[in-house]
């Protein structure tokens, strides 16, 4: 059956079987409905004419059709359609089961993904809060109702919003007729057939169905980290056994290694894991709030304190909160964070009397705290109090051999459903032989980038793996120039590798079409939007477009 496969950031999130006419826009009633300012409330319409499919713009600016903005396009296989930040592919022959109804308005749709296996648990995040149930009946009821077999203390949430029910190997949504809607992958469904990791927001919560634990081999993910060296192996089984206790852990490496990662590990592997998970970063609060933040405040305790404001080790309450980047809190607020460690009371800004607290504390940093110590920046009761346990993550460099398992998982993750984009052998070596100052997180970026400007092939080549350190600074990326990617958007990242082309290319348009495999109509209206017509050219040769 003919469908549109939606994506996101480059992943397909779920499929949609078309009828004679199927409307998109962002108005609710709309047969698929996706929240996104950019689109008009009924942006366009695929219609059914004859043997075939074409798509009419019903928005009055017209809808970009491959590499055009056309007001009516006929669809072919492979057809790519832009809807804000979507992107929606056509298909016309059957891309999997379907097995899509309409109900309401709504499409009723599948998730796309491999066929899962029955999934154990449920994580729910509310706001600062994060629990973990597991899926033990066939149906349950979610809702701020009392009577609901998951009760949520969201505002935004109907009495009885949404069920999930078993069927068979899979787990189904249904929105019951709830006031704000349920968005699955930000698109707002009546129905949905989910897959682990998919998800499910509605109101200010969100619900993700993970799949049933399975014994792991040797070189498997372990909550969610991927790793064979002996290391990293070593690591999962003490994070395993020091889980259970409540004994206070600091986790040390470098930035980017993923000690976020290893601190919600310790949580989801402890008593404590149905509780809040609070994590802070002290080195993004400013000096003059964080002990606010961590330790809340009473109503008129300082000039703009309208209210009473709980603090994250009150939200923590019976859970873990993880103090990230520890080495940042300030001189003057350790002696208050030690005593919440030996006593287990916090003391709101302004109160007169501390409250108890059962919270176990796990810290993080990239700095090297003896030397703090040494050097008067930080306390040393505090420091013995805080590592009973270290965890030390080693950089990626000492363990080369996880660059490529980890670069074909975040390649699989980023590549559209059932394009089966690998590295060459000579884009994988280069990628082992590299440094990696920015760890794992970086690794990721690259394989991103790598797979953004990798031309039309699904053989990524050497030339599409670029690096750059976070100063700007080029690092080993060869004879290309490099990309920055950190905090980039979408946009910027294509505006860059644009200006890049036209500096290898001297300015020649033909060249950087051919080298970007993108339509040279698009070239040259991006060219003109970003004011690149002089990005390459030699001041002294003034080359005409049309001579490129």
């Amino acid at each position: 059956m003919p469908e549109l496969a939606f994506f996101r950031h480059g992943e397909e999130l779920l499929r949609v079987a078309l009828a004679d006419r199927t409307s998109v826009g962002r108005a609710p009633d709309c047969d698929v409905c996706l929240p996104d300012p950019a689109l008009s409330r009924l942006q366009a319409e695929v219609e059914r004419r004859g043997d075939g499919f074409v798509l009419v713009d019903r928005s009055g600016r017209g809808t970009r059709v491959g590499a055009e903005v056309r007001s009516e396009a006929p669809l072919t296989d492979g057809t790519e359609i832009a809807l804000g930040a979507w992107r929606a592919l056509f298909r016309a022959g059957p891309g999997g089961d379907d097995g899509l109804t309409r109900r309401g308005g709504l499409t009723a749709l599948r998730a796309a993904g491999p066929e899962p296996a029955p999934a154990a648990r449920l994580r729910i995040r509310e706001r600062a809060r994060e629990r973990v149930i597991d899926l033990d009946g066939d149906r349950l009821v979610v809702g701020k109702d009392p009577s609901a077999d998951v009760v949520l203390d969201d505002p935004f949430v109907s009495a009885r919003h949404l069920r999930l029910e078993r069927r068979g190997a899979r787990w189904h949504l249904r929105d019951l007729g709830s006031t704000n809607g349920t968005l699955v992958g930000g698109l707002r469904v009546a129905e949905a057939e989910l897959a682990p990791g998919l998800a499910v927001a509605l109101g200010d919560s969100e619900l993700v169905l993970e799949g049933a634990a399975r014994p792991r081999p040797a070189e498997a993910a372990f909550e969610g980290m991927i790793s064979g060296a002996p290391a990293l192996r070593q690591l999962f089984e003490l994070v395993e056994r020091v889980a259970p206790s409540d004994a206070a852990v600091t986790i040390l490496g470098e930035t980017g290694t993923g000690k976020e990662l290893v601190a919600r590990a310790l949580h989801r592997l402890s008593s404590r894991r149905d509780r809040a998970f609070i994590p802070v970063n002290c080195s993004a609060i400013a000096e003059s709030l964080i002990e606010s933040e961590l330790f809340g405040h009473e109503k008129g305790a300082f000039s703009g304190a309208d209210r009473l404001r709980k603090g994250a080790f009150e939200e923590a309450d019976g859970g873990t909160i993880f103090l990230d980047e520890i080495g940042e809190l300030p001189i003057d607020l350790q002696p208050k964070l030690l005593r919440t460690l030996e006593l287990g009371e916090v003391k709101r800004v302004g109160a007169s009397r501390p409250l108890t607290v059962n919270v176990r504390i796990v810290a993080a940093t990239h700095r090297d705290l003896q030397a703090q110590v040494r050097a008067g920046k930080f306390r040393e009761d505090l420091y013995y109090r805080l590592c009973v346990v270290p965890l030390t993550i080693p950089p990626l460099r000492a363990r080369a051999g996880d660059v490529g398992p980890l670069a074909a998982h975040f390649l699989a993750r980023a590549a559209p459903r059932g394009l089966p984009v690998r590295f060459s052998d000579e884009a994988l070596e280069k990628l082992s032989r590299y440094e990696w100052p920015g760890n794992v997180r970086q690794l990721k970026n690259v394989v991103q980038r790598a797979l953004l400007f990798r031309g039309q092939g699904l053989v990524i080549p050497p030339s599409a793996v670029t690096f750059e350190d976070a100063r700007g600074a080029s690092a080993g990326a060869g004879d290309h120039d490099t990309l920055f990617v950190r905090g980039l958007t979408m946009e910027d990242l294509e505006r860059e590798a644009i200006r890049l082309s036209l500096r290898r290319h001297r300015g020649k348009r033909a060249a950087v079409v051919k080298e970007l495999a993108i339509a040279k109509s698009t070239v040259m209206k991006r060219i003109a939007q970003w004011s690149l017509q002089d990005e390459g050219r030699d001041p002294a040769l003034s080359l005409p477009d049309e001579e490129d």
